[in-house]
């Protein structure tokens, strides 16, 4: 995945960042339905798997790209370090 769209993640970094979102939430979703359906247990829980990879590699490549976007004085580390304490505060 990393290597057929890695090209694309600076110029299209919105949209991949979507991806992301929207991979996580369809993972989340799959491995929560998964005990439901006890004979495709197994097969779920890989889909739920490879969602979550796909929303690592999206999310962290886009994530230095939207950063660079929003640090306007060169304060880079400083809005890098702000954006984790927010998604760290919204997960717990």
């Amino acid at each position: 995945f990393a290597y057929a769209e890695g090209s694309s993640f600076d110029s299209c970094s919105k949209q991949w960042r979507l991806v992301a979102d929207v991979a996580n939430d369809l993972a989340m979703a799959i491995d929560l339905a998964s005990p439901l359906v006890p004979s495709a247990f197994l097969l779920m829980t890989c889909l739920g798997s490879l969602g979550r990879a796909i929303t690592g590699v999206a999310g962290g490549a886009t994530r230095a790209a939207l950063t660079q976007h929003f640090a306007l004085k060169g304060n880079a580390a400083d809005i890098a370090a702000k954006e984790q304490s927010q998604e760290t505060a919204v997960t717990c």
